[in-house]
């Protein structure tokens, strides 16, 4: 369990954005509030966040791609989850530049993105949508069709009742069944990060969709053919929705975490015994460390940022407590998203 000493701790140890992001998504502090702005002055002068403003082009683009590792969409993504302010100058230009821009969606990606999007499973454009939703905007049209997409690909998981009806073989290998919607990690996060989708007829959606997915799990490998062309699609961390903690390596947590704290902010953890179980396992985890994550976990999924990778907050994990800082804010997150353990009376969702 998180005790108050240890969210103590890291208000006051851990690095400026996990102080910052502690504050304002757990403890409902407003943005405005003096000290808040002093830490957001620190999170700028982050060294990673120096970084990406660095690519910023004349006309607001980050970097040359938008898919892919120095590009704008991990450049947004990193931004965002470092805390940066989502009104703030770079990130606006970067937005404008990305709705204005849309003959640039192939860079990094190539035409592979235009051919998922056909398929429904999660190509350029929901990866544009992805971005918006980070920055906390989903009234314009091309991220509100995107989520129509997106609960659509969930509503496919339904109609599936073993491999087999998804899958057919290719080859040495397995590939999507023609006309299969199936949900990719970007559908997921864009779920994650949006609201107006949220009725009480699509809460249920999610959840049968993902207890299908926990019945299904682990899935193989598949891929997308396109002619005599073979496609993987998005499936980072959307293949095992009931892992076994207990035996996964370091690469398989960090898929654990993000894939965990997406589904918390989906709402449905409650819902859902295996995501209830695994939750047990991440506050008896928790305990055994008297409230911190002690677990030694080192991987680069970890510590690279890219559009897939990426939850390092702290400057790096060479001192092991920046580690534990940065695993123990990140177990916070999903107790509080999952709305299973509050460290004060006074936590609520930031407005």
């Amino acid at each position: 369990m998180l005790t108050e000493s240890v969210l103590a701790e890291l208000l006051e140890r851990a690095c400026p954005t996990i102080q910052y992001r502690l504050r304002w998504e757990v403890l409902g502090e407003p943005r405005s509030a003096p000290h808040l702005r002093d830490l957001h002055s620190q999170i700028l002068n982050d060294a990673a966040v120096q970084e990406v403003f660095s690519w910023q082009q004349s006309d607001g683009w980050l970097g040359w791609n938008f898919h892919g590792d120095h590009s704008l969409e991990a450049g947004i993504r990193l931004l965002c989850e470092k805390g940066v302010d989502p009104h703030h100058s770079i990130i606006a230009n970067e937005l404008h530049a990305l709705e204005r821009e849309t003959d640039r969606l192939d860079r990094g990606i190539g035409k592979v993105g235009r051919i998922l999007d056909d398929r429904g499973l999660g190509g350029s454009q929901t990866i544009r949508a992805a971005v918006f939703a980070y920055t906390g905007i989903e009234d314009k049209p091309f991220v509100r069709e995107q989520i129509d997409r997106a609960l659509a690909a969930f509503n496919a998981v339904l109609t599936i009742n073993a491999i087999d009806d998804l899958v057919q073989p290719y080859k040495s290998g397995l590939v999507y069944r023609l006309d299969h919607l199936w949900p990719c990690i970007y559908h997921l996060r864009l779920l994650a990060f949006t609201r107006s989708w949220r009725s009480a007829e699509n809460r249920r959606l999610l959840i049968d969709s993902v207890q299908r997915l926990i019945d299904l799990s682990p899935l193989p490998s598949i891929h997308v053919r396109h002619k005599s062309q073979l496609i993987a699609p998005a499936s980072f961390c959307m293949n095992d929705f009931s892992p076994v903690l207990s035996v996964l390596d370091d690469a398989h947590w960090m898929m654990w975490f993000h894939r965990m704290e997406l589904l918390a902010r989906l709402g449905v953890v409650r819902a859902i015994p295996a995501l209830t179980r695994q939750i047990a396992v991440l506050r008896e985890t928790l305990a055994a460390g008297q409230g911190r994550f002690m677990q030694a976990l080192s991987h680069a999924y970890f510590r690279k940022w890219g559009a897939y990778t990426g939850l390092m907050l702290e400057r790096d994990w060479r001192d092991p407590q920046r580690r534990i800082y940065d695993l123990t804010f990140r177990s916070l997150l999903i107790l509080h998203y999952a709305q299973m353990s509050c460290p004060s009376a006074s936590i609520g969702h930031p407005g």
